[in-house]
C-alpha cells in the first residue's frame, strides 16, 4: 500500500509540474486567460428596423443588459494571444421574442483564431435545441494595434463590425417564419474591455 501511495504521489507531482510548465509556456508566448470584462454592441438602424417590423422584442439573458440601442454582454471566460489577438472570448447572450415565438441565443463565443473572425451562439428556437451556429461574421477594426498591451490588467478591442452570418440569418428566418433577415445584414458594431492577469501588463 505504501508503494502504491508513493507512486500516486509521484504521479500527482508530475501532473502538477506539467500543468505549471504548460501555463508558464503559454504566458511566455503572450497567451493569457481572459478573466472577465464586457462587450458593448451598438445595434444598427437596419437591424432594429427589422426587429420592429416583425414586433420582435429583445430581452437580456443571464447578466446581459439592454439600454435603448445598446446591449452589454459580460465576458465570462476565454483565452487570448496578446501578440496577434488570436483567441476565443465567451459571453452571455440574449433572447428574441415575438408573440409565442422565442429564440434564445446563449453563450456567445468570439473566435479570432483564423482569417475570418466570427461569433457563434448556442441557439434554442421555440423550445427546440438547434445547436451552436455561426451567428455573426466579425470585421476587426483596421486600427487594431498589435501586440495588445494591457494596462492595469485590461485592454480594449474597439470598432469591430458585426454582420449577420448566412447560418444566423437562416436560423432566425426559420424560427420566426419570415424571410426578413438577410445574409450579411449589418447588425452593429462592438467594443470590448477585456480583463487579463496583471502580469500581462506592458507585454
Amino acid at each position: 500500500m505504501n508503494g502504491l501511495m508513493k507512486k500516486l504521489s509521484f504521479a500527482a507531482s508530475v501532473v502538477a509540474a506539467a500543468l505549471t510548465l504548460s501555463a508558464a509556456c503559454a504566458q511566455a508566448q503572450g497567451i493569457y486567460i481572459v478573466q472577465g470584462g464586457r462587450t458593448t454592441v451598438t445595434l444598427s438602424n437596419a437591424f432594429l428596423t427589422d426587429l420592429t417590423a416583425l414586433k420582435i422584442t429583445p430581452t437580456t439573458l443571464y447578466s446581459s443588459q439592454l439600454y435603448a440601442n445598446k446591449v452589454f454582454f459580460p465576458i465570462t471566460s476565454g483565452e487570448i494571444n496578446l501578440a496577434n489577438a488570436a483567441g476565443q472570448i465567451q459571453h452571455s447572450g440574449i433572447t428574441l421574442t415575438a408573440g409565442t415565438k422565442e429564440v434564445r441565443l446563449a453563450s456567445f463565443i468570439l473566435t479570432t483564431t483564423g482569417e475570418q473572425a466570427y461569433i457563434t451562439a448556442l441557439v434554442v428556437a421555440n423550445g427546440r435545441l438547434i445547436g451552436r451556429i455561426n451567428l455573426f461574421d466579425v470585421e476587426l477594426s483596421s486600427e487594431l494595434k498589435l501586440p495588445l498591451v494591457p494596462e492595469n490588467g485590461d485592454f480594449f478591442l474597439s470598432g469591430s463590425k458585426l454582420n449577420l452570418d448566412p447560418a444566423g440569418a437562416a436560423a432566425l428566418n426559420d424560427a420566426f417564419g419570415v424571410k426578413t433577415f438577410e445574409d450579411n445584414l449589418y447588425v452593429g458594431y462592438a467594443g470590448s474591455v477585456v480583463f487579463v492577469p496583471l502580469e500581462a501588463d506592458g507585454l
